[in-house]
């Protein structure tokens, strides 16, 4: 059963809303980000509960917009692709905990948990949960690739690299971000085809972007642009 459904709604007074329906909600939860409001919202929540909610806190989230920080890890927060995805549910309880229902894994905090006071701790939570994913998928996916393509590199390494997707050293042995797990499949297999090729062709000349191309079904440039839309960071 699906725990969470989104949808955006343009507001006449408020502007965008994204609203998160979740089957284990129990309140309605808002919070302001840049260039929308963000709701999480119990599955028999009306749009009066949501227009109350409003009324009552628009005015202050407006406010708090245009000081919002990206990326704030609370209940309202979500990262990921059909094949990894983190989200966050409050419950009764009275410890933190993971719940995992397929791809999608989900820390479960206390009810009236007090994100911004442990935002620092969350950080490291969520990004533990991430470098324990990518290094259980990533080597043995670059290793099935390798084998496909008849590709060889000396090693490979998973990394919190915030600067880039991956990299190829002169000896052959590759450097991945975890991050990649997060991306759709498809641009995971671009990168690391990407940093395969470089095994053979250490700079971005013709021969490398034709190599790739090849290894891409000639369909790299397209999936290029789309990877240009992510960023390595949570």
């Amino acid at each position: 059963m699906t725990m969470f459904s989104e949808k955006d709604l343009i507001h006449p007074e408020w502007g965008m809303i994204r609203i998160t329906v979740n089957r284990r909600a129990r309140r309605i939860i808002m919070r302001a980000d840049s260039g929308c409001i963000r709701m999480t919202v119990p599955p028999l929540a009306t749009n009066k509960d949501i227009e109350k909610a409003l009324a009552t806190h628009g005015d202050k989230l407006k406010r708090m917009q245009s000081t919002a920080k990206p990326r704030c890890i609370d209940c309202n927060y979500s990262i990921g692709e059909e094949s990894f995805r983190i989200t966050l549910e409050e419950y009764k309880g009275k410890n933190f905990m993971w719940v995992h229902n397929g791809a999608t894994h989900t820390l479960m905090c206390p009810e009236y948990t007090d994100y911004n006071k442990i935002q620092e701790w969350l950080q490291r939570v969520v990004k533990n949960a991430i470098q324990e994913k990518a290094k259980n998928v990533l080597p043995p996916r670059l290793a099935s690739l390798a084998k496909r393509h008849g590709f060889r590199y000396t090693g490979c390494s998973v990394r919190n690299s915030h600067s880039r997707w991956g990299s190829c050293n002169g000896k052959g042995s590759i450097s991945l971000s975890m991050y990649l797990v997060l991306l759709p499949d498809e641009l995971i297999e671009y990168v690391l085809l990407h940093e395969l090729c470089h095994t053979v062709e250490m700079n971005h000349g013709e021969r490398f972007w034709a190599l790739l191309d090849k290894a891409c079904h000639c369909n790299s440039r397209e999936i290029r642009a789309k990877l240009k839309k992510y960023t390595p960071d949570i």
